[in-house]
């Protein structure tokens, strides 16, 4: 999901039903970003445009909000079997594998990081899930 924060006339209810939506749906991905202003759209001369500090604070506390659910759902992963496709095989003792899991795109979503070197780029591989972030998962391939 994707939600703009500081839309002109958002209002602080407005911001709280999003925050209280997006607790209750627990989304396992969120992007938010700024409305900024862009001459020549309709957005640019509406009334009520909302103040950049606000704007910031909005985002600020969305981001950690979803993060705070995104760290339970991830954490749900652990100790479980996930299929990864190999991205990047970065050289270096021990060799770290970076991947993705079918639900995440490159350089958007999450990745997966791998303790192991018997794996190649753009394959699939199995990896049992020993830790997890906000946004990342680690693991080690499955023999």
């Amino acid at each position: 999901m994707w939600n703009i924060v500081g839309f002109p006339g958002e209002t602080d209810k407005d911001f709280e039903e999003l925050l209280s939506f997006v607790k209750e749906f627990r989304f396992e991905r969120l992007g938010a970003f700024i409305f900024s202003r862009e001459e020549g759209t309709s957005a640019y001369d509406f009334p009520q445009q909302i103040p950049v500090r606000i704007k910031k604070e909005r985002l600020k506390e969305l981001m950690l909000t979803q993060q705070s659910i995104s760290k339970e759902i991830n954490s749900s992963y652990v100790g479980k079997e996930v299929e990864v496709l190999v991205d990047e095989i970065q050289s270096g003792i021990p060799k770290i594998v970076i991947g993705r899991t079918k639900g995440d795109a490159p350089e958007i979503d999450g990745k997966v990081v791998i303790k192991g070197d018997k794996a190649k780029v753009g394959k699939f591989i199995k990896v049992k899930v020993t830790e997890a972030s906000e946004y990342d998962l680690v693991g080690e391939i499955r023999k």
